[in-house]
């Protein structure tokens, strides 16, 4: 007695026969998934012109002997998420982050009970997507959430192209669901003014833990550069003959890496924590903090100390420098250069002539000089601590 074939469709292509499950993918490609008589989990594609031939050759492939080619991986989500994280060439914060993200994921499969990779399909990624979006999270805090996800679905389907299938190739996200189109004046970018910068810098001065970050603040609000560059910033780096400061090392980039003249505000504050509280033993000019996040925290502090309510966070005190220059009439591509951007154009990054030292000269010319111009306008009080004062004088030092 032969046994009854059953076929139901279940949804839009896709038709369940008995053991296994039958999907179309396009024209004559098909795919058909489910336990063969040894109970082995299977995944093959295949072609076939209609459905009455694509049920015979499914049940064919279903019951003839596993092939090498057609052998599947049965990859668990968790296994999976940790295989294709473990090569990447990342420091213990970056592994750490990621580790997090990966377990909200986590968490979400074993509340829909999902256990095995090839239990995903493209709705329930879809479905994370929106669970994020409805928590209210910022559209950069959920690229990071979804980035393990995306990650792994691009890492298996390039192992095993025959048999996964990138899941998450088709997923979108517009930062216009995340963030109602309604004109809101208090949305954008927040920024501090350079007076505002200044003012900030004033305030914490008569703080112990202000005067210890009053140089890497100012490095970020006044110079432009990055939250983790100006942690990294050693004290060998500093020349106040000359009054720069290079950025090199691990950075983000080939361009990132520059010799940039100080504004005078700048040079004062790096001058006058070389003589007042350098520490012989730490190299850096922040020591104590080589996890951005307790600097980010203490920073946030000092902020909220200074104006309560205030939105900037402390990775956003990069963005007076290119603001004022925008505001000002005074952008040019030294100002991005300045901060480390890259060249936007073929003209900038392979035919302008500006190495070495005439490059200095010009940051200081065309970026510093206006900066400087800014910190005059400021209304400082009579006896400012933060900008040089005519009746003080230190002597010439070298960080090197």
């Amino acid at each position: 007695m032969t046994r009854k074939t059953k076929i139901q469709s279940t949804r839009r292509k896709t038709w369940k026969i008995n053991h296994f499950t039958l999907h179309r993918e396009e024209g004559n490609k098909w795919k058909v998934s489910g336990r063969d008589l040894d109970g082995a989990y299977r995944r093959i594609r295949f072609e076939a012109e209609d459905l009455e031939t694509a049920v015979k050759a499914a049940k064919e492939r279903m019951r003839s002997p596993v092939s090498p080619a057609d052998e599947f991986p049965v990859l668990q989500i968790a296994d999976a998420l940790i295989r294709a994280a473990q090569n990447r060439n990342w420091n213990e914060v970056h592994r750490k982050s990621d580790a997090r993200n990966c377990e909200l994921f986590l968490r979400w499969v074993d509340s829909k009970g999902l256990r095995y990779w090839h239990e995903l399909r493209f709705e329930h990624v879809e479905e994370y997507q929106s669970l994020l979006i409805q928590r209210g999270l910022a559209f950069d805090t959920i690229r990071l959430y979804l980035w393990p996800v995306r990650r792994t679905a691009r890492w298996i389907a390039s192992n095993w192209p025959g048999r996964y299938v990138n899941i998450c190739e088709n997923l979108r996200l517009s930062r216009h669901r995340v963030q109602n189109a309604v004109y809101n004046e208090e949305t954008g970018n927040p920024v501090l003014t350079v007076a505002e910068v200044l003012d900030f810098l004033e305030f914490i001065h008569g703080r112990a833990l202000g005067r210890k970050l009053s140089a890497s603040i100012a490095l970020q609000g006044l110079m432009g550069l990055r939250l983790q560059e100006a942690l990294r910033l050693t004290w060998d780096k500093v020349n106040f003959d000359q009054g720069t400061v290079v950025v090199d090392g691990k950075v983000k980039n080939c361009f990132s890496v520059r010799c940039l003249p100080c504004p005078e505000a700048v040079q004062w504050l790096l001058r006058r924590k070389w003589e007042t509280s350098r520490s012989e033993e730490a190299p850096e000019i922040t020591p104590g903090y080589s996890d951005y996040r307790h600097y980010s925290s203490a920073v946030k502090k000092l902020l909220h100390h200074w104006r309560p309510g205030i939105r900037i966070k402390p990775k956003d005190l990069r963005n007076t420098l290119p603001t004022a220059a925008l505001e000002g009439g005074w952008h040019s591509v030294y100002v991005e250069r300045y901060i480390g951007h890259s060249p936007r154009s073929i003209t900038e990054r392979h035919y302008h002539g500006n190495q070495g030292k005439r490059l200095i000269r010009l940051y200081r010319e065309k970026v510093a000089a206006f900066i400087d111009e800014e910190a005059q306008a400021w209304k400082a009080e009579r006896n400012s601590k933060i900008l040089p004062q005519k009746n003080v004088i230190i002597l010439n030092s070298t960080g090197a």
